[in-house]
């Protein structure tokens, strides 16, 4: 009786049931991105896929358990269902890793069979785009930029229709899995435009009644600016010119690799082609009070072009560089 190099067994007692060989490689190679020399069910064949699953499973484990747990987490500070989409399809992926990776080389059918039984709750491409977008999507979840505009979102929700309106796509994005919206693009599409509209410090005229004056040193208020950022509807859409690619292609990215393109687009529903409006300005800053100065100053030029422009949707830019030193920190 023949063995392989890791001890396989070559008879043909040792070998998984043909039907459930078939549908290991099918989400070996569709989920996990693997590739397979032969697909013909052999001692050989199954050695070669149980070592490349286990491989990939091992690498990938870590952030597939951690984002359930931040996702849980988000869902729970906003208000989601848990049993949205995409916390059920990313707790498919993890139960998928977490029966495969404390297995062996030497468990190759053991780890084909744990493969084939695997339960996914949406769908074998919603599980490999959740694992492969798995570490862009955790960055995401925890950049404090991001979670400090939805926290400002919520807090203004109830008074600020505007507002709710981008917490509602944010929700919307944090629902659904990761085939139809793409988290780690879009969320920051909603909390980049919600952070715009937050920094012009007045509600929609929608909204409720302007929130009191900031303290002594907040940002600039400007009632041009909240005229121009308050949104009629928010949708963000971002289109792929590929699709995610496996969890095993992402592991070996090399530094000429190019990023796959995405076209990003922030659309208000039923508006005109916006009005571009940029402002810009760089200097250096001892400190705070002097930075806030210059960025003060430029709000009143973007104001003042602002009021010179057509009537209608604008899109704003105001960039600030500061050069920063240590002395007299």
């Amino acid at each position: 009786m023949a063995k392989s190099r890791t001890g396989i067994d070559s008879s043909a007692g040792s070998l998984p049931e043909p039907t459930t060989w078939a549908r290991a490689v099918v989400l070996g190679t569709g989920i996990l991105g693997v590739s397979l020399t032969e697909r013909t069910l052999s001692a050989k064949a199954l050695e070669e896929l149980g070592r490349k699953v286990l491989e990939v499973v091992r690498a990938i484990q870590p952030a597939a358990r951690k984002l359930v747990e931040v996702l849980e987490a988000r869902t729970t500070e906003l208000g989601i269902d848990h049993d949205c989409d995409r916390l059920r399809t990313a707790r498919s992926a993890r139960a998928l890793c977490e029966a495969i990776a404390g297995k062996s080389l030497r468990e190759a059918r053991e780890i084909v069979e744990a493969l084939a039984a695997a339960r996914l709750e949406t769908s074998s491409s919603a599980v490999q785009a959740s694992l492969g977008a798995a570490d862009d999507s955790l960055e995401t979840l925890d950049d404090p930029l991001v979670l400090g505009v939805l926290k400002q979102l919520a807090g203004r929700e109830k008074g600020d229709l505007s507002a709710s309106k981008y917490l509602r796509e944010a929700r919307s994005i944090l629902r659904q899995d990761e085939m139809r919206r793409s988290l780690s693009v879009e969320l920051r599409m909603v909390a980049g435009a919600a952070q715009a509209y937050l920094l012009s410090g007045t509600p929609s005229a929608e909204g409720a009644a302007a929130h009191g004056p900031a303290d002594d040193g907040g940002l600039p208020k400007s009632v041009v600016l909240a005229s121009v950022v308050a949104p009629a509807d928010v949708r963000i859409e971002a289109s792929r010119a590929a699709p995610t690619p496996p969890p095993s292609a992402t592991r070996a990215r090399s530094g000429g690799t190019k990023r796959i393109s995405l076209t990003q687009t922030l659309a208000s529903e039923g508006t005109l082609p916006f009005t571009r409006v940029s402002v810009e300005r760089r200097g250096s800053t001892p400190d705070r009070k002097t930075a806030r100065a210059l960025l003060a100053e430029a709000v009143r030029e973007a104001e003042q072009k602002l009021e010179a422009s057509p009537k209608g949707p604008a899109l704003l830019s105001v960039l600030i560089t500061l050069d920063i030193s240590d002395k007299g920190a």
